[in-house]
């Protein structure tokens, strides 16, 4: 395979935001990386594949991977789940689409230091699905699938913060910095060169793209930016290799990333502490659905605990929000004309639902259980105001009123698992046999054996091994 015609000797890698990424991603050793963040990556891991083997029956999905299965092609890597063999791309895109399908898979990760708090993204629910997918093809050692994890993870991260984050100006995050993200987790694990991965995402800038209106009207495509970035950082890579040359500078160039693609771009956020701080450590969802239902959804859940009554109940429920919650996809009332994922990216729906139900279950985000009557009357009665300040996104105060008269109220500001309120490795365990009980269709043993692995990958020789322990059809 021919590189492209510019070589490293002709070029000061030292300069140009891209080259500085390049080098970090190339060049970075995993003796750089400190035990907790390998440990935070490894917890992104269990985390993210277990959503990817849940989402594996998800309505819809099968329409895209039916697609593949027709055109045909080279068994190179492992669709989770159901243990289907397609070329590379395609079964990172497809474990990307069964990795988002509940909006359960952890988010970030996060950024530290001066762009603490600054919004990312669900970029696990790409990279990680793609480093396995990519070290099964390579045969890349449990090290290098952790290398990858962490600076793929990071470079999208950085893409993200480089950027302001706004869900009804931008470009969706997903299809973008994903993008660079899959990329340069493709790049390390298949060894390219300095030039061939600033080549690489020359070509990945004339692929991404994405809009957020999928979350607005409940499509199934909202999982496809995230999914496409999978596909695109592949082939990226690969077509890199084969010598097609891409756009110089996917960053800073005339019509590059940030002239196209940022509304108000901040280059000098994405070097922030570059080498020296890792944007490594997820946000660790507890619940199915979008991150901003999660509040609501915990003050639902202490105030039916702590009070003794259910949806049944309940009269009405206000919810006290910052005022930039209203005009927002998370203030809309399901009903049952809509798709499953309309329920996931709604208030009212998952507060109902855990007033009826208890703490909210991947079968709850499922037909026909989303189309529950009694669920579905109280929606129409749960009702956001805008009574607090901005600032502080998440934080809601709820108020349920009772048939009988009662009131009860409390106030969040932060969701479990949250930057500020983080998670155990033992709780992201817990959620991955959730994940995996809810599939039911692999085997407890191999799911265990898989499950240590992915804790262990330091002791890993080739992480292909861990790929058919999480499907249905056994090829071990």
């Amino acid at each position: 395979m021919s590189a492209p015609t510019t070589t490293d000797a002709k070029r000061d890698t030292t300069t140009t935001i891209i080259d500085q990424l390049v080098n970090h991603v190339l060049d970075t050793p995993f003796e750089a990386f400190s035990e907790e963040t390998i440990e935070a990556a490894k917890m992104r891991l269990v985390d993210a594949l277990g959503c990817t083997v849940s989402g594996s029956g998800v309505a819809q999905n099968d329409a895209l991977t039916s697609l593949f299965q027709e055109w045909g092609g080279a068994p190179q890597a492992t669709v989770l789940g159901s243990g289907l063999k397609l070329p590379l791309a395609q079964a990172a895109m497809i474990n990307s689409l069964q990795t988002r399908s509940f909006d359960f898979e952890v988010c970030g990760p996060e950024p530290e230091g001066i762009n603490r708090g600054k919004m990312v993204g669900h970029v696990a629910s790409t990279t990680e699905p793609t480093a396995l997918n990519v070290g099964e093809y390579t045969h890349a050692d449990g090290k290098e699938l952790l290398a990858a994890v962490i600076l793929g993870g990071d470079v999208a991260a950085r893409i993200s913060v480089s950027n302001t984050f706004n869900f009804d100006a931008d470009f969706e995050v997903c299809g973008t910095s994903n993008t660079f993200g899959a990329t340069a987790v493709v790049g390390r694990l298949m060894g390219l060169s300095h030039e061939q991965l600033r080549n690489a995402f020359g070509i990945a800038l004339n692929l991404m793209a994405g809009s957020y209106q999928g979350i607005w009207d409940g499509a199934h495509s909202f999982k496809l930016p995230g999914a496409q970035a999978a596909y695109n950082g592949v082939i990226s890579c690969q077509m890199s290799l084969n010598g097609f040359k891409g756009v110089d500078d996917a960053l800073e160039s005339r019509l590059g990333f940030f002239h196209l693609y940022c509304k108000d771009p901040h280059p000098e956020n994405m070097l922030a502490d570059l080498g020296e701080v890792y944007y490594v450590k997820g946000q660790h969802k507890m619940h199915p659905s979008c991150y901003g239902n999660h509040n609501p959804i915990e003050a639902a859940l202490f105030l039916r605990e702590e009070h003794d009554f259910n949806g049944a109940d309940v009269a009405e429920v206000v919810i006290g929000v910052p005022p930039n919650r209203l005009d927002h996809f998370l203030n809309q009332v399901a009903t049952v004309e809509d798709e499953q994922p309309k329920f996931l990216f709604t208030i009212p729906y998952g507060v109902a639902n855990a007033l009826y139900r208890g703490r909210p279950e991947l079968v709850h985000y499922t037909q026909p259980q989303v189309y529950d009557p009694e669920v579905l009357d109280l929606v129409t009665r749960v009702r956001l105001e805008a009574t607090l300040p901005l600032g502080k996104n998440q934080s809601v105060h709820l108020r349920v009123k009772l048939k009988d008269g009662a009131e009860y109220e409390t106030y969040r500001e932060n969701p479990t698992g949250w930057l500020d309120d983080p998670v155990t490795m033992e709780q992201v365990v817990e959620k991955y046999w959730r994940n995996l009980d809810f599939a039911g269709m692999v085997n407890r043993e191999d799911a265990a054996r898989a499950l240590d692995m992915l804790r262990n990958l330091e002791q890993i020789r080739d992480v292909a091994i861990i790929t058919p322990l999480l499907t249905a059809n056994k090829t071990h």
